[in-house]
Formats: C-alpha cells, structure tokens, sequence
C-alpha cells in the first residue's frame, strides 16, 4: 500500500494540509455566511409570523369578546320579546275569556228565562188538562154540564189549600 509507506507521508501531509486549509477558508468565508443568513432569515421570519400570530391572537380574542357581547344582547332582547309576547298572549287569553264567561253567562239567564216559560206554559196547559179532565168526569159521571169558572175556582181553591 502506498499510503502508509514512509516516503510519500511529506507530500501527503503537504496536500492533506492545503486540502484541510483551503475546505477550512471554503467554510469559514462562503459556506458558513451563506447558512448563518439562511438561518437568521428563518429566525426573522419565524420571529415574524409569531409576532404575527399574536396580533391575529388578541384580533380574535377581541372578536370573540364582540360576538359574545352581541349574543348575550341578542339572548337578552330574545328573553324580552318572549316576555313580551307571553303577557300579550295572557291578556288577550284573559280578554277572550272574560268575553266567553259573558256570553255563557247571557246565554244562561236566556236558557232559565225560556224554561221558566215553558214551565208557565206547560202549568198553563196542565190546568187546561185538569179543567177539561174534571169537566169530562164530572159530566160523565152525573151528567152536569158545569161552566169553566166554576171548575177553575174549584181547581184554584184546591191549590190554595194544598199549598
């Protein structure tokens, strides 16, 4: 092997040494810079969208407080409106109520009115029955022919006494 025989090892530490000097210039001066900008541009621009995404934070933060205040005022004003309407609704309930308590309330005093009429005029009839039914018997009985206010006073007196 001609690497480790002795006579080359001053020309190859001469060129491992212009090598390593000229890689260590190559870094130092171009590689390096060129990386320490690419980083401090990533670092910037890192720095950037963080300093940017705070803003975009407190914006939305800020936003979500609005629309949370819009809600509550929009709940709140919703609970009114149902309040509202409710009493409404409860008055107008109560209104048509008092309207329909009248109207069965007339309608009764009608319904007692008629039938306190009927009832006079059923009596009516009945006393007409009673008197023609009494008239009937007693002619066929003994063959009077008495007049109807005789029989009426009678069916009167009678009713008095029962009474």
């Amino acid at each position: 092997m001609p690497q480790l025989n002795p006579e080359f090892f001053v020309s190859q530490l001469f060129w491992l040494f212009v090598f390593f000097s000229f890689l260590l210039v190559f870094l130092w001066r171009i590689s390096l810079p060129r990386i320490a900008t690419v980083l401090e541009k990533r670092q910037k621009n890192i720095d950037e969208n963080l300093s940017s995404a705070k803003e975009l934070k407190e914006q939305a933060l800020e936003i979500e407080k609005n629309i949370n205040l819009q809600l509550s005022k929009a709940k709140e004003e919703a609970s009114q409106e149902v309040k509202k309407t409710v009493l409404e609704l409860q008055e107008e309930v109560s209104f048509k109520l008092k309207t329909l308590d009248k109207d069965l309330e007339a309608k009764i005093l009608k319904s007692e009115k008629e039938i306190l009429k009927n009832k006079d005029d059923q009596m009516k009839n009945i006393n007409n029955e009673i008197k023609n039914i009494t008239k009937a018997t007693i002619e066929k009985i003994s063959d009077l022919k008495l007049p109807d206010n005789v029989i009426n006073e009678t069916i009167k007196s009678y009713k008095g006494n029962s009474s």
